[in-house]
């Protein structure tokens, strides 16, 4: 964990992880004025009985002649396999953004030369701004997902090709 009073997702997700391959049913973990605490619950909770009186109910109910409405697809796109590449993938939920600010040039462009280090967008989650680095040296060869796309945890977000020796 960091050793900062604020804790970084990081801190959260391995937390998460703890208490997901622990034995113990909850945690309370506090860091300065901020408390986190996390918990599993294998019980049901039905709601309480209601005091209005029941309604009568037809004793024959039409069938159903539509099928219930599917969820909204949303369009995955699948990370071909990459010789000689890596795959960023997001660290955390949130939108993803390729500049700093809107209307601000993006953090790096497709194509440009990238270490490790080098910040290839941010992801916003409750108005926090979270860095994404390449994580490896090499070229950013393309982005995976749009500026201001909603994104989810472990979904691919670009592409560094390393750099090989000629």
């Amino acid at each position: 964990m960091t050793t900062s009073a604020t804790p970084s997702w990081q801190d959260v997700l391995d937390l998460v992880t703890q208490l997901d391959d622990g034995s113990f049913e909850s945690a309370t973990v506090e860091f300065g004025d901020v408390s986190v605490r996390l918990g599993r619950s294998t019980e049901v909770v039905t709601p309480a009985a209601s005091a209005a009186p029941a309604l009568a109910v037809p004793v024959a109910a039409p069938a159903l002649t539509t099928a219930p409405a599917a969820a909204v697809p949303v369009a995955i796109v699948p990370a071909a396999p990459v010789q000689n590449g890596t795959i960023v993938t997001a660290p955390i939920i949130g939108v993803f953004y390729r500049s700093p600010t809107p209307g601000a040039a993006p953090f790096i462009e497709a194509g440009a030369t990238v270490s490790a280090e080098t910040t290839i967008g941010i992801i916003e989650v409750m108005k926090l701004m979270n860095p994404v680095a390449a994580g490896s040296a090499g070229i950013l060869s393309e982005y995976l997902v749009a500026d201001n796309a909603q994104i989810e945890f472990g979904q691919p977000l670009a592409v560094i090709i390393e750099n090989t020796p000629s």
